[in-house]
């Protein structure tokens, strides 16, 4: 009985120990789930607070829309008045039109008694022309006389000098000859010496040596001898024929120049009858040009009655302009004003392209916190099965203790639930708060889709906007390119009319007043002939009018054209998820919750025009897969829907010509299976997939 009781003892004392472990434990887990809530409930009002954020960026959002509505309105009132500017200056412009009528009548008028003193004074101005010319061919001959004169003498004074140096160098031969004649007499009497010497030395040599040695000796000296002469005969043969090739040269110079000579004074006495026949012409000439200057004076007494007439027409012409710089100036401060609304709505352009950064940077954060806390739910919902797991297992290991001896009392503070699980009111508590956040973590969830939806369709919504003013944009530049030319075209007439030619300007001796009023004067006479420069300007006008229905017609068809684009794109992606039978969007979305990080990469980064609009509706990799399969098996409707695959996810030329070789060589009963070129164009956010 003793060792009974002690070992009842001590398995008490060991019970009392694992119970008081296992509330330890269990205070331990209440404690750092407390802290968790903590920190759930912290980024609950973090989300709260984004939110509201967001809302208010919306509401600010939808007030710069309104904004630019107001803008947009202003610009068609400020458009508006312009019109009513323009239709008040085309009455003014047909005003000016009949004024300027009349005025080109008077012009006309003028012109044509202008015509008849330009006339006359044409013909005397021919016969002044003739004149002139005959007199400059007179006066280039006698230049030509004179130059040859001059050369002739020069040729005659270089052609002595050269005489004279000929005799010098002939006189200089002559001396040379006497010199070299005395040099060849020295030297033959130098020749007869030596041969007087070689004949005693013959004499010596025979007396002093024998007969065969003194025979050789002396054939030696005397080839030797031999030599010597013929080297100086040839010397001297050489010189005399220099000497005389150079007298022979020296000779016929002499002829040719004296020929020249014969030939220059000839030339020269001709030249002198012409310069005399040639200075009569001249005395002629002279007579016709007083002539000519009373002619003239004439002709200025006709120009200065023509000033007077076009002094008038002046001062009309500078009114006239005066009243078109007027609406020029008009015009441009329209400009200028549509120029500043323009600054204006690129301003807020710009201001709208700002906050829809920020927005889409909030978003893209948002988005990655999403997927933060989604990874945190996970691995919360795996810390709560290891938690239950854990309880689960002190429980059992309670419940087996329990079975072996009678309830302790200081367990008290547990109480059953169930099966015989024993659970604490903290870990009760906890697991009805764990159930609450998984609830407001699935309606944040659902809140934060709806508001991608609500972002996406404001992103459409600015899109449409920024394509509404860059086409207003492209407008404004092409009005503005339009005034700039009209411009242009008005400064070139201008220059025109500065720099205009006058058939009285070919003499060179009108003055610059009247040649000022006949460019006035056919300036006039164009615009009479075609149509007058009011009314360019008013078929200008007229024009840019046109133009500008014309612009505002094909804005509100591409307008309707984006509309019914729009309503075949929704049909296309409706027959699309029919055909294709894919899954809706509530399983999408659990699928991009288990995909977590990946979620990123979606289509809020997709800008292309030609890709689909809405990201969500449809995956790309999962889209493509299930296209490709469907294409390269079924039959039916695979033509059509080809087409519209290719434009959703931008398919390459390659890959359509795939697909319909595919799908002809499955219609086909002899048709051969086609080969795969290259590879797939990857999708926009996957890698590339080969052909297998």
């Amino acid at each position: 009985m003793r060792k009974f009781q002690e070992q009842n003892e001590t398995f008490q004392a060991n019970r009392a120990k694992m119970a008081e472990g296992l509330a330890l434990a269990l205070a331990r887990k209440d404690q750092e789930w407390s802290e968790k809530m903590d920190q759930l409930e912290k980024d609950k009002r973090f989300l709260t607070t984004q939110l509201q954020e967001m809302k208010n960026q919306s509401l600010s959002l939808f007030q710069k829309r309104d904004e630019i509505d107001e803008l947009e309105g202003f610009q068609q009132q400020e458009i508006s008045k312009v019109k009513h500017m323009l239709l008040k200056k085309e009455e003014c412009l047909g005003e000016m039109e009949q004024e300027l009528e009349a005025r080109t009548r008077e012009l006309n008028r003028a012109q044509e008694e202008l015509m008849t003193s330009n006339q006359i004074s044409s013909g005397l101005n021919q016969q002044l022309e003739e004149l002139q010319r005959h007199c400059s061919t007179l006066e280039e001959q006698r230049d030509r006389v004179t130059s040859s004169k001059a050369c002739a003498e020069h040729k005659i004074v270089v052609l002595e000098h050269k005489e004279q140096e000929l005799q010098a160098f002939i006189q200089q031969l002559s001396i040379d000859l006497q010199k070299v004649t005395a040099e060849t007499q020295e030297k033959e009497k130098i020749i007869a010496h030596l041969q007087e010497k070689v004949i005693s030395l013959e004499k010596r040599l025979e007396q002093n040596l024998s007969g065969e040695d003194h025979i050789h000796e002396l054939l030696k000296e005397r080839t030797i001898v031999e030599q010597n002469l013929e080297d100086t005969r040839q010397q001297l043969l050489a010189a005399r024929s220099s000497h005389t090739k150079a007298i022979d040269l020296l000779e016929t110079r002499v002829k040719d120049l004296e020929q020249s000579l014969q030939a220059t004074e000839e030339q020269l006495s001709q030249s002198r009858d012409v310069v005399a026949a040639q200075e009569a012409q001249i005395q002629k000439l002279i007579t016709t040009n007083q002539e000519s200057s009373l002619s003239q004076q004439q002709v200025l007494a006709l120009e200065q009655h023509c000033r007077e007439r076009t002094h008038a027409l002046e001062a009309q012409i500078e009114a006239l302009e005066q009243t078109r710089v007027a609406d020029q100036i008009a015009s441009e401060q329209g400009m200028q004003q549509l120029q500043r609304e323009n600054v204006a709505l690129k301003e807020s352009k710009n201001e709208c392209e700002r906050s829809l950064q920020h927005h889409q940077f909030e978003l893209k954060k948002l988005k990655d916190e999403w997927s933060q806390r989604e990874i945190v739910s996970v691995a919360m919902a795996q810390a709560l099965e290891e938690v239950r797991k854990q309880r689960e297992e002190f429980q059992q290991q309670a419940t087996d203790v329990m079975e072996g001896s009678p309830p302790l009392p200081p367990i008290g503070n547990w109480s059953p639930c169930g099966r015989g699980d024993f659970v604490s009111p903290s870990h009760a508590k906890f697991s009805a708060k764990a159930a609450q956040l998984t609830a407001i973590i699935e309606e944040k969830n659902r809140s934060l889709c709806e508001k991608d939806k609500v972002l996406l369709q404001k992103e459409q919504e600015l899109h449409q906007l920024e394509k509404d003013h860059d086409s207003a944009l492209l407008q404004m530049h092409q009005l503005q390119s339009e005034v700039e030319a009209l411009r242009s075209c008005r400064a070139q007439e201008a220059v025109q009319t500065a720099r205009g030619e006058d058939p009285l300007q070919l003499q060179g001796q009108e003055p610059l007043v009247i040649a000022k009023a006949m460019q006035d004067s056919e300036y006039e006479l164009q615009v009479s002939e075609g149509t007058p420069n009011g009314e360019v300007e008013a078929m200008d006008l007229e024009q840019l009018q046109k133009e500008k229905q014309d612009l505002e017609q094909q804005l509100t068809e591409k307008n309707k054209i984006m509309k019914q684009m729009q309503q075949r794109m929704l049909e296309l992606k409706k027959t699309l998820q029919k055909e294709l039978k894919i899954r809706p969007d509530s399983e999408l979305f659990e699928v991009r919750e288990k995909t977590g990080p990946e979620i990123p990469n979606m289509a809020p980064s997709v800008t292309n025009n030609a890709d689909l609009t809405d990201a969500r509706e449809i995956n790309f990799e999962y889209l493509k897969h299930v296209v490709l399969k469907f294409m390269s098996c079924r039959e039916s409707e695979a033509f059509h829907l080809i087409k519209a695959v290719s434009v959703l996810l931008n398919f390459s030329q390659e890959e359509e010509n795939m697909l319909k070789e595919t799908l002809e060589y499955k219609m086909s009963w002899f048709g051969s299976k086609p080969a795969p070129k290259g590879s797939i164009r990857p999708s926009i956010s996957n890698p590339r997939i080969p052909w297998s």
